[in-house]
């Protein structure tokens, strides 16, 4: 089974790195962006169930002080996507053999609450952008500021 995983801070604690992204936007040159709202993104592999992504999200992936989680399960179907009209979701993750030491950090720590099964942990970031932009706007602030085209891949919903 192949899970997402999104972990993003609670409503009443400050995204400093979307805040620091928004600047960024408008050092650019661009206007017309009201916010940006960041979160990380786990895609988890293996043979789990609900009770232990639950488990191994509350208690290895958010603090339960500052963020929330939501899980969902991707196997054998498209990702669902919602997004509010005036919102752009762009996703970055590192490309295919590139390490990803915090993915290779994910395992050990799931293997260090004692669940096996795990084949692979992949990690990313998520960037939900507010405002009234263009496609072409938000893929140049996707290659300027949010994504290594080296290293890391983005898409944009």
């Amino acid at each position: 089974m192949k899970w997402k995983i999104k972990v993003c801070n609670k409503p009443d604690v400050p995204d400093t790195a979307g805040q620091d992204i928004l600047e960024d936007i408008a050092d650019l040159g661009f206007s017309g962006v009201n916010s940006v709202q960041t979160a990380k993104i786990y895609r988890i592999e293996g043979k789990l169930q609900v009770q232990e992504i639950n488990r191994i999200c509350s208690e290895l992936l958010a603090d339960s002080i500052t963020q929330v989680y939501c899980c969902q399960r991707i196997d054998g179907c498209s990702e669902i996507s919602i997004s509010e009209a005036g919102t752009w979701i762009v996703e970055v993750r590192f490309k295919p053999g590139v390490t990803d030491a915090v993915g290779e950090s994910v395992i050990k720590g799931i293997d260090d609450l004692g669940i096996s099964g795990i084949s692979a942990a992949q990690t990313g970031q998520e960037y939900r952008i507010c405002g009234r932009l263009h496609r072409r706007t938000i893929e140049t602030i996707s290659r300027s500021l949010l994504a290594n085209e080296v290293i890391q891949t983005f898409t944009i919903k």
